[in-house]
């Protein structure tokens, strides 16, 4: 790869090529780096290189002229992708990074001032490159930051290709904590999985850190990266039992017509394998079913519309949590409960954080507790807690359809922090 580095400041980038990993790149050929001064080009005998700009403002543009023959000039040998570093521009991620050391040549623009004419933006420059959302005195530091990322992507410019694997971004999550000897220091001990020599635990625990770090540092980084899992299997449960009370104890509710018809109609539009009904009472069994079947029968035949028949063609009546979760074994082996909840837990889990979680071979069962949310014993025994819905202010007692219809939009749809 050949990088042609355009500057006011060409002394800046000595010390910078000519040490570590990139000086040895440079070395053995892997990358060329040319570095060019801007005022060469300029054509006023002071070899001025800005302007005041049109409109008014403070500080200074640098100017069109000496920035397009300078880039002109430099392209009359060979086609480069040209990018200007400013903190307009989109930014410069690890993706990126390998889109960009697929190039044979790049030139990079490090702006100054109050930024270059936006000429050259939109005549000149393949695309601008932001660090991120601050500001830096000009795009030198900017450029050296983006050589960095690009060439240690290079084929045999890292000493072990395989480290590239494992660092931070490359898996879309920030990299796991690393320790080295001594193991005890100061009291402070490396953590025992690591020691183990049990290879496969400690797989899973660089994992787990790899997520707790990026939920703690990046949540927007987990929540792309949850989004980029395939869609987890699972079922929906309307609990009627065990659920609280208003004195915490725990109790039966009614089914109503609407619980029924809508969490299979919510169910089957975010492609549910089965929306339950779970009651131990036998009446209300017997209602539940009563009504699927008017609505697969007798409405059916009421209706051009069979949408409704459709959705409810999922329902299952459930006389407990046990008998569903023995129903869900015969479709998949390992079946898990996720519980959801209007408190606060210790523990609960972001919509990001359970699609992390969830993997092939597993199916997980949404619970939706009706009256005052699911029975205590009912939380103890789920194997995930999710977050609860917060609105504005203190109120906080959603009917279970509203609370359930934006759980299901925040599991399964578009993924949120």
């Amino acid at each position: 790869m050949r990088i042609d580095l355009l500057t006011i400041f060409p002394q800046f980038f000595d010390s910078f090529l000519g040490e570590s990993l990139l000086a040895k790149a440079i070395e053995k050929n892997i990358l060329a780096v040319n570095v060019h001064d801007i005022r060469a080009h300029a054509e006023n005998k002071h070899h001025k290189v800005d302007d005041a700009p049109f409109g008014g403002g403070a500080g200074m543009v640098m100017a069109v002229q000496p920035i397009a023959d300078a880039i002109e000039s430099l392209k009359k040998e060979s086609p480069a992708r040209t990018i200007l570093l400013s903190p307009r521009g989109k930014l410069f991620t690890q993706e990126k990074a390998r889109e960009l050391a697929k190039e044979e040549r790049l030139i990079l623009i490090c702006g100054r001032y109050e930024g270059v004419d936006e000429r050259i933006v939109q005549h000149w420059v393949d695309e601008e490159l932001s660090l991120g959302d601050y500001i830096l005195n000009g795009g030198e530091v900017a450029a050296m930051a983006v050589m960095e990322a690009v060439f240690r992507l290079l084929p045999g410019a890292v000493g072990c290709d395989e480290s590239l694997e494992h660092e931070s971004f490359e898996q879309g999550l920030l990299e796991y904590p690393q320790y080295t000897r001594p193991e005890e220091f100061r009291g402070l001990c490396v953590p025992e999985e690591l020691i183990s020599g049990h290879h496969e635990n400690i797989k899973k625990w660089r994992h787990q850190e790899s997520v707790r770090k990026t939920r703690a540092n990046r949540p927007d980084l987990l929540a792309k990266k949850a989004e980029q899992m395939p869609k987890p299997k699972f079922s929906v449960a309307l609990v009627h039992y065990p659920v609280s009370a208003k004195n915490g104890s725990e109790m039966i509710s009614s089914i109503t017509t609407l619980d029924v018809h809508d969490i299979a109609r919510l169910g089957k539009t975010y492609g549910a394998q089965r929306a339950y009904i779970v009651t131990p009472v036998v009446d209300q069994q017997l209602l539940a079913k009563r009504m699927v079947e008017h609505w697969l029968e007798e409405d059916t035949l009421k209706r051009l519309d069979n949408r409704r028949s459709a959705a409810v063609e999922i329902l299952n009546i459930a006389g407990s949590i046990d008998e569903m979760l023995a129903d869900a074994r015969k479709r998949c082996k390992k079946v898990k409960l996720l519980a959801t909840t209007a408190a606060q837990t210790p523990s609960s889990l972001s919509p990001a954080d359970w699609r992390m979680m969830a993997v092939d071979g597993e199916e997980w069962i949404i619970m939706f507790g009706t009256a005052y949310g699911l029975g205590k014993s009912l939380l103890e025994r789920a194997d995930g807690i999710l977050a609860p819905i917060d609105g504005d202010g203190e109120f906080n007692h959603l009917p279970v359809r509203g609370a359930s219809a934006i759980i299901l939009d925040r599991l399964l749809g578009r993924l949120r922090s």
